[in-house]
């Protein structure tokens, strides 16, 4: 582990930017993607497939049951990583097997899914991904993010490639299905060949001591994979699938104001783990503070975006039918930036051996959500989905910030929060002194806008914050493959 402050950031930095640009190749490359679908499809096809990674995200909970993140942590604790690698992988193939006879027998009751002929590749899909995300934990535990990084770049390519070749020759929901497989199928082929554990024969100990902490980690994960699908089964069950694919759409596009706190997560739970089990608590409040301030880098100023271009991006970039995901995109791209804060206080949480107050936060957010919801979306659709997310994740951030703070300093670096506001203000009001300029409305338009806008953004805040750009300069720096 490297041993200077200096060093650590350095290899956070590294790890952080290789995660970040993946994820924003993923996010960006499926954005591209996701235009061709509704264009070519509709609304209709698309609210099918994302009611099928609804069914099939609830449904691997089930095949993971948490152990895939206790697997994590107690690898990163350093004692007998094949011993638990081993057990990790024997738990979830025998999960899956269960969950499999259990779909058999009650197969009657996922009609829909009989009807279109996908509870099969239901099935098939389910079992790919378990061995799948069973051997691909194994590496991001052994601290090698930036093979991680790359073959989840790879995946999502292969997958979306496939999906835009099978939807333009016609086969709709199944090729987008079946491009689904092809990412997982390549995901582990490459995975294989960097596995650093053997299989070793394990003892119950080790099912233990895995159970008891996966039991608050499947609870955990079971708030985030509702929170992503419960107001998609919600809007299924009141309204037409092909507002599914509209709040879809929606939820997938303001992902961008995310990637930025997603690619930190993804570094900084194997590592802050590292540091609790090393006793560093100094390093983690650290990295806390930095991560806080990256975190809203991106999420505000497309906040501000959404408010002004939001139903002319959906409109251009989607077609007219999605247009009326306006209202419910700019509330959900509201909530974005507040869940980038929590994404960081329930990883900082888990990572800390505190996944039972993790939990308590997204538990409680997830419950009123539902609520919300249920009494929201009968009476103004799409946006009371979107503001049932939002009261969501502002109760978990309340919770989890309580929580958080009684373990460590939580340190807010003012200076730069507030260089991010003046720059996000600096840019809104160019934005609306340009539209007031006399053209045609237009896609042409539109993108110019957003352009100028992020141009405006970056170019103040990199004057104004002399740390962000010393950071940002750094990046174009960095050693990719340490000596």
């Amino acid at each position: 582990m490297v041993s200077t402050m200096e060093g650590v950031e350095q290899e956070v930095q590294r790890h952080g930017t290789m995660l970040l640009i993946s994820s924003f190749g993923i996010t960006f490359i499926g954005f591209l993607a996701t235009v061709f679908y509704a264009h070519w499809v509709g609304p209709s096809t698309l609210g099918q497939y994302y009611l099928f990674l609804s069914y099939f995200a609830i449904l691997s909970l089930f095949t993971d049951f948490g152990i895939g993140y206790a697997t994590t942590h107690r690898i990163c604790e350093g004692k007998e990583p094949d011993r638990y690698f081993t057990t990790s992988l024997f738990l979830r193939l025998g999960l899956y097997v269960i969950i499999t006879i259990i779909l058999l027998i009650f197969n009657n009751q996922f009609g829909n899914l009989n009807e279109a002929g996908l509870l099969w590749i239901l099935i098939f899909v389910l079992g790919v991904s378990t061995f799948t995300s069973s051997i691909s934990l194994a590496i991001g535990a052994s601290n090698r993010l930036g093979i991680a990084a790359s073959v989840s770049l790879i995946n999502n390519i292969v997958r979306i490639t496939f999906q835009v070749i099978a939807v333009f020759l016609g086969f709709h929901v199944y090729g987008l299905i079946g491009g689904l497989v092809a990412g997982l199928l390549v995901e582990l082929i490459i995975d294989l060949r960097y596995v650093d554990y053997y299989l070793k024969k394990f003892e119950w100990k080790h099912v233990k001591s895995i159970f008891s902490f996966s039991s608050w980690a499947f609870l955990m994960t079971t708030g985030t994979v509702l929170f992503d699908n419960a107001n998609l089964i919600i809007i299924a069950y009141f309204m037409p699938v092909s507002d599914v694919g509209i709040f879809g759409v929606c939820w997938t596009f303001s992902f961008f104001a995310l990637f930025i706190s997603t690619a930190l997560c993804n570094t900084l739970f194997v590592k802050v783990s590292r540091w609790n089990a090393a006793g560093e608590r100094n390093t983690i409040t650290v990295s806390l503070s930095r991560a806080t301030t990256y975190a809203i880098v991106f999420a505000l100023p497309i906040f501000a975006g959404g408010l002004l271009l939001g139903q002319r991006l959906l409109y251009y970039l989607y077609g007219a039918s999605f247009a009326v995901g306006a209202t419910a995109l700019v509330i959900i791209i509201t909530m974005r930036v507040f869940q980038s804060l929590f994404q960081l206080y329930s990883n900082y949480l888990m990572a800390t051996d505190h996944a039972k107050q993790a939990f308590v936060g997204m538990g409680i957010g997830i419950i009123v959500n539902i609520f919300v919801a249920l009494v929201l979306v009968p009476i103004i659709g799409l946006s009371g989905a979107a503001i049932a997310s939002l009261v969501n994740v502002i109760c978990s951030v309340i919770i989890g910030r309580h929580f958080l703070q009684y373990i460590i300093p939580i340190v807010i670096e003012k200076e730069s929060w507030l260089h991010i506001i003046i720059a996000t203000t600096i840019m809104t009001i160019s934005l609306l002194i340009i539209d007031q300029i006399p053209m045609n409305q237009s896609a042409i338009r539109t993108a110019v806008l957003v352009l100028i806008g992020g141009g405006i953004y970056f170019f103040s805040l990199l004057n104004l914050d002399k740390r962000i750009r010393e950071d940002a300069f750094r990046t174009l720096k960095i050693q990719w493959i340490p000596k």
